[in-house]
């Protein structure tokens, strides 16, 4: 059970079990998915990580740090800190989740429906904040770019104004997804 002591180990057996399902599965008559549908597992599961850290940011980090001191701060956002392994993880599961969108909206070709569009117009914006607005600023504030204690106080309303807009959007988008191949709500 030592692979439950680490993350990495215990994500690698994860998959690890995955393939032993996906095993007996052939084994059993089933069949592999196809690639559509690993893009899709894998669509989900970055989107996962990245709303999972959106929400953690929004109704705990951010309400959190409100009253704690320059000196903690600066403590929690070196090197290696919680805060910029989350922020990092946030990053790579916009990209993620916005890599294999594209897959399976290109998989789709004519069957894109207007739940999904809107869903992924959404989605997209999401990930254009994250990319342009959030993480250039959230660099200043964590002290990765050089900024004075004004300059990180606006980059820290710019950023959390881009990462509410995200919270806003994420609750039709996540709706929207999932409408648009369990009950489209658009004709």
């Amino acid at each position: 059970m030592g692979f439950l002591t680490d993350h990495k180990k215990t994500i690698i057996a994860g998959f690890i079990l995955l393939a032993i399902i996906l095993g007996a599965a052939v084994g059993t008559g089933g069949s592999l998915p196809e690639f559509y549908d690993f893009s899709r597992y894998f669509h989900v599961l970055s989107g996962i990580i990245w709303i999972g850290l959106l929400y953690y940011f929004n109704f705990v980090q951010v309400p959190s740090l409100g009253g704690v001191t320059a000196e903690t701060k600066a403590d929690i956002f070196k090197e290696g800190s919680i805060v910029r392994r989350a922020l990092f993880w946030f990053r790579m599961g916009a990209h993620s989740t916005l890599l294999f969108g594209i897959i399976l909206l290109a998989s789709l070709g004519k069957g894109i429906t207007v739940d999904i569009m809107i869903g992924a117009t959404f989605a997209i914006i999401m990930w254009f904040n994250v990319t342009f607005i959030i993480w250039p600023n959230q660099k200043k504030v964590i002290g990765m770019v050089e900024a004075t204690a004004d300059e990180k106080a606006a980059a820290g309303k710019k950023a959390l104004m881009a990462s509410r807009i995200n919270t806003l959007l994420s609750i039709p988008m996540l709706f929207l997804m999932f409408s648009s191949t369990h009950f489209q709500i658009f004709g």
